[in-house]
């Protein structure tokens, strides 16, 4: 038996009780905070589409400019665009994004990928791995599960980019990649 609110429950009356699955939100869209940061809900990183809509797979430059005015994000990170990602190591993560300058002697820009976080076990948060930032040239992959460029099996997005107005980030050789289109926020 264990006590509960002032009653007595029977031990699997009260294993049910608690065996419920875990979800996020509602969030508290009164209160200030960087979205981003929430994403860091391991259910999220794990089915982001069961919370907001998103685009799966690849997203477009011009696709971004959509999703960073959708999302809120502080002042510092105004603009950029989010991704979540299961690596084809199966680590789950995170990632900020943004196009800039110019990367190479075309015009395309480089994609700059920022606060990247991923997770070898997302269930009870071990394996933890942070990348400040990873500077990316067009045709270039990149395997989060260990921060670096790589031409191999082990990468999990790649940038793409047909010409400089034609540029596009995807998950290859297995990952997946989501992007969030709409905020978590609801009110």
């Amino acid at each position: 038996m264990i006590r509960i609110a002032s009653k007595l429950v029977a031990l699997p009356v009260a294993a049910a009780l608690f065996a419920q699955p875990v979800v996020a939100g509602p969030f508290d869209c009164s209160v200030v905070y960087d979205e981003y940061d929430s994403f860091m809900n391991k259910n999220y990183l794990i089915k982001p589409d069961a919370y907001v809509r998103i685009v799966q797979g690849r997203i477009t430059q011009a696709q971004t400019a959509g999703q960073a005015n959708a999302l809120l994000l502080s002042p510092q990170r105004l603009g950029m665009g989010a991704a979540i990602v299961q690596t084809n190591k199966n680590a789950y993560g995170k990632f900020l994004f943004s196009w800039s300058g110019r990367g190479d002697l075309r015009g395309t820009p480089l994609l700059i990928l920022r606060d990247i976080t991923t997770y070898k076990s997302v269930q009870d948060g071990n394996g933890r791995r942070n990348y400040r930032e990873i500077r990316v040239s067009a045709s270039q992959m990149i395997d989060l599960d260990t921060g670096r460029a790589t031409q191999g099996q082990g990468a999990d997005i790649r940038y793409n980019a047909s010409n400089p107005k034609e540029v596009v980030l995807e998950a290859i050789n297995g990952a997946k990649i989501a992007f969030p289109m709409e905020t978590s926020c609801r009110q």
